[in-house]
């Protein structure tokens, strides 16, 4: 709570903390639900779509939030069966794109699904028409479920910036944390370990990490897994190479299928151009984190401010981090949704 408290500070942002008898001891609260809004021309008002994963803040949105100024509205499937892809950490939404001449002032809709030939796990119909519903915001289904969650918000997010499209797209990617890493290595660092300082956890030099082929080879799928993305969000959302920033990431296969090695950073909370990024806790080189360096090397220069904050116990080693474990209420675009040209 320090972390996120101080990083609220710096973003002038208001927190309400869900107390655990509210919550029912379910700290998830970015898969329970996602805010937004209704809007016509007399009038606009909030609203919370509750997702259908029923864990312990099942009630919570119903009881806590809806008001007589706060709408609600939920979709569930018939018989009630869902996976872990229901959850609303597998629902996002871009910035606005412009893609071969048809624009999308409202963003588009990401969802996490399986590769379009594969069978696997998938957001229910119920949620997924509700989604296709919404026109004006054209959902991308994009390929999650190689994870072991399984959500979109473990391997991608959006930043603000001043320049280009006003944003960048960032990606979790482990050729850029092995280049990092050989980077230090080269330099005589090899024997600084990741989780340094940690209790009861496993702490592995670079040296063992670059030295571990089996955890490379996790890594060259996962890569193989985030690069097809990569491709359909370049296509999808209109981007370039250079709207794209790689954020050093490895993962672990798990029954061939993935979770994080270290905090996630890319399962960041977004507060305008304020971070709160989960803290690695990377190989110290020079007195420092060289994950956290690598970050703030590439995200600062555009105009963004860094907040690491631990989430290791609370959340990483219970497969989430950050952004899981939060939620925000944005401003409604600008933009009337009416005229967009479908």
């Amino acid at each position: 709570m320090e972390g996120l408290r101080a990083l609220l500070r710096k973003a002038n942002c208001k927190l309400t903390v869900c107390s655990e008898l509210d919550s029912r001891s379910d700290r998830w609260i970015q898969d329970e639900l996602e805010f937004g809004y209704v809007e016509a021309p007399h009038k606009n008002f909030p609203v919370v779509f509750d997702s259908p994963r029923n864990r312990g803040l099942k009630d919570f949105a119903f009881k806590k939030i809806l008001g007589p100024d706060f709408g609600y509205v939920t979709r569930e499937p018939p018989g009630k069966s869902v996976t872990s892809l229901d959850s609303f950490g597998n629902l996002d939404v871009s910035p606005p794109v412009t893609v071969r001449g048809k624009e999308y002032p409202l963003g588009r809709i990401l969802i996490g699904s399986p590769l379009p030939w594969m069978a696997g796990r998938r957001m229910c119909r119920a949620v997924r028409d509700f989604l296709f519903a919404q026109t004006v915001q054209a959902p991308l289904e994009v390929y999650s479920e190689w994870l072991s969650v399984g959500h979109v918000d473990e391997f991608l997010t959006f930043v603000p910036a001043l320049d280009r499209k006003g944003f960048r797209l960032l990606l979790a990617s482990p050729n850029a944390c092995y280049k990092l890493f050989k980077e230090k290595q080269q330099q005589g660092h090899g024997e600084a370990t990741q989780f340094i300082g940690l209790k009861g956890n496993e702490k592995m030099s670079i040296d063992e990490i670059l030295a571990d082929e089996s955890l490379r080879s996790d890594n060259r799928h996962v890569q193989r897994c985030i690069d097809w993305n990569r491709d359909l969000l370049k296509q999808e959302l209109g981007l370039s190479e250079q709207d794209i920033v790689d954020i050093p990431q490895l993962f672990i296969l798990t029954n061939s299928r993935a979770d994080a090695l270290f905090p996630d950073m890319v399962n960041m909370l977004v507060l305008g151009r304020h971070l709160g990024i989960p803290k690695p806790f990377g190989p110290v080189v020079g007195g420092r984190c060289c994950l956290e360096q690598r970050v703030r090397e590439l995200l600062e220069p555009l105009g963004l401010s860094c907040t690491f904050i631990d989430d290791f116990f609370s959340y990483h080693v219970l497969s989430g981090d950050v952004h899981c474990g939060t939620n925000v209420r944005r401003k409604p675009f600008a933009f009337k949704w009416w005229h967009v040209v479908p």
